[in-house]
């Protein structure tokens, strides 16, 4: 059996004495679009934290391609929230996109010189080559996210995290996210997205990690994006979906933790 681009067992987690995600179990496989799905302040990010090795576990196990994410981090990606990102720094695009390839080892310099091409083409990958030589402050939203997919992309990583990638993008540049992400996992890549998005998670995404601190469900999107699930999981945030038929399928299985115990559940 193939190793799983990603094994969660028994996760928690937090930040300094404050417990944020609480005894969390999924995995996701490679060539697969995944969805981490939940109300703000439910985990999401530090789920992404804790694969990227930013965050290290209180309790559980993290393994990225079975090792620890420290040893497993050339295979990874990371896009944070934009927010995260001081986009004032007196930077140029094509510096941004290099950061992707630092090592502690070797200066940004030699980058420059051994690693245009991958630079290069990361920011043809996302549209984006024209805007190489530009401020990052000077550039939209939009382009802002580019930039940061291409950092993330320019080591050809097996497995890339996104951290609300769509936020505040308009309906067109969304559409245009989601369909790079659906390309990356058909190419075999394991593609990990934190977001808010129910529509578009059941209408594009393979698997869902659906979290309010505790795990309430995983698995294949239409088995594990239920009404049950959903409502346990956003309770009274929750606008009802429009266009979701539950009952397309007549037998699917999801995990559904109720009271801390998993519950396979047959529809």
């Amino acid at each position: 059996m193939d190793t799983p681009a990603v094994e969660v067992t028994g996760l928690t987690t937090g930040y300094r004495n404050h417990l944020a995600i609480e005894d969390i179990t999924f995995t996701a496989a490679s060539g697969r679009l995944v969805g981490v799905l939940g109300p703000n302040g439910s985990g999401k990010s530090t789920i992404l934290k804790s694969l990227i090795g930013l965050l290290p576990p209180w309790y559980g196990t993290v393994r990225v391609f079975g090792q620890p994410p420290g040893r497993a981090r050339n295979r990874m990606g990371y896009v944070p929230q934009a927010e995260e990102v001081d986009w004032d720094f007196p930077v140029s695009v094509r510096d941004v996109v290099a950061m992707g390839l630092y090592e502690r080892k070797l200066g940004l310099d030699r980058f420059r010189r051994v690693k245009e091409a991958p630079i290069i083409h990361a920011l043809e990958r996302m549209g984006a080559a024209q805007l190489a030589n530009r401020q990052v402050g000077e550039l939209s939203g939009g382009q802002q996210r580019r930039v940061l997919l291409a950092r993330a992309l320019v080591r050809d990583p097996d497995l890339v995290l996104l951290d609300e990638p769509a936020a505040g993008l308009d309906a067109t540049a969304e559409a245009e996210l989601l369909r790079l992400l659906r390309t990356m996992a058909d190419e075999g890549k394991c593609v990990m997205v934190a977001t808010h998005d129910i529509q578009g998670v059941y209408d594009t995404f393979d698997d869902a990690v659906l979290v309010n601190r505790h795990l309430v469900s995983t698995g294949p999107v239409r088995a594990s994006l239920t009404d049950h699930s959903l409502h346990q999981a956003f309770g009274r945030q929750l606008i009802t979906l429009q266009g979701i038929d539950h009952h397309e399928h007549h037998v699917e299985q999801s995990h559904e933790v109720r009271g801390g115990q998993e519950h396979e559940r047959t529809r």
